[in-house]
């Protein structure tokens, strides 16, 4: 029985995480399937993380400790080359995850055998306070990573043959952004899927990778984006970038002007996808046009609601907008 593999190997990379790691660790170990062997990689803690991780004295937990700094792409890719579970779960040091997370989402990969990669809902606690639902469509999912990514780095899940097979490792030239980039390169050949329940609670503090490396981020997160644009056909020119990024950023007090041209920009990219047939067409427009006015009712300004007849380029846009401004008001009583 010693030999018997893992149904699922969960991977973590830590690096002075000793604030919120006991916690983190508390709710991988108490997870209601147990059959899992959790593979941590230390990337030269200075603090209290490792002695933390010691405590546990839980025999699924390897720990690796890292004789110089990394990074967390490579620790990654490193603990990934020692998984021996038939799914690979990622896990972050500052995060909770729900007690039946491993189960749903090992049912959930089970239930759908086409899906390689997966993700879950989350709530976001600490200094931002929110709860992320997006629909399980992959291919509305594939289409959204044309603007932003949709799936919570912690939450991922992974079948072996992906890795093992497929050589979907990370790709290191990311020092972030990694889990952007490893999503959308897996939705250009196999359907990704994020199970409905939130299954996870994800810390926001600026101790953060996307907190710390803003701007290094936002430029790996950009090559991500223009590897899309380039398979699509699209390039644009220095106003429609200028539109492109702020879209991306949903950037606030923005002219009504720019929301006009970002509906240009959506019928650039169903034009381009027409001859490269790449992504449902319909679905293409319909979900980057939900995108675009959540963007819009979010600026809450009133001289672009005033223009927003002249910013919708059909009335089959009003749906649209009638649908995602119940959106706002669901996510206002939910109290986000």
């Amino acid at each position: 029985m010693k030999n018997k593999k893992p149904i699922i190997s969960v991977i973590m990379s830590v690096y002075n995480e000793e604030k919120y790691l006991r916690d983190s660790l508390g709710s991988v170990i108490t997870q209601t399937l147990e059959d899992f062997e959790l593979i941590i990689v230390d990337d030269c803690s200075t603090d209290k993380t490792v002695e933390i991780i010691q405590s546990f004295e839980d025999p699924r937990i390897m720990l690796i400790i890292n004789e110089t700094n990394m990074g967390l792409t490579k620790n990654l890719n490193k603990a990934l080359k020692l998984c021996q579970g038939e799914f690979i779960a990622r896990m972050d040091g500052d995060d909770i995850c729900m007690p039946d997370r491993l189960q749903k989402q090992v049912d959930y990969m089970r239930q759908h055998p086409e899906y390689m990669l997966t993700g879950c809902q989350t709530r976001t606690f600490g200094e931002q306070n929110m709860t992320w639902c997006l629909k399980d469509n992959p291919e509305k999912l594939k289409i959204m990573m044309l603007i932003r990514p949709v799936l919570a780095h912690p939450t991922f899940m992974i079948r072996r043959e992906l890795i093992f097979e497929k050589g979907f490792y990370y790709d290191e030239s990311y020092r972030s952004a990694q889990d952007y980039e490893l999503a959308q390169r897996v939705s250009e050949f196999y359907p990704i899927g994020i199970v409905q329940d939130i299954l996870l609670n994800y810390r926001t503090h600026k101790k953060q990778v996307s907190s710390k490396l803003g701007n290094t981020q936002f430029a790996n997160a950009d090559r991500i984006r223009e590897r899309q644009l380039k398979r699509l056909g699209v390039a644009l020119d220095e106003k429609m970038r200028k539109v492109y990024t702020s879209w991306v950023k949903e950037e606030k007090d923005v002219k009504a002007e720019t929301f006009c041209q970002a509906q240009k920009l959506i019928q650039e990219f169903c034009r381009a996808n027409k001859e490269k047939n790449i992504y449902d067409n319909k679905l293409m427009e319909k979900t980057l046009k939900e995108m675009l006015f959540m963007w819009v009712l979010r600026n809450k300004s009133m001289e672009v609601m005033i223009k927003l007849p002249v910013i919708c380029d059909s009335i089959g846009d009003l749906p649209i907008v009638i649908g995602q401004s119940l959106e706002i008001v669901k996510r206002k009583v939910r109290g986000e």
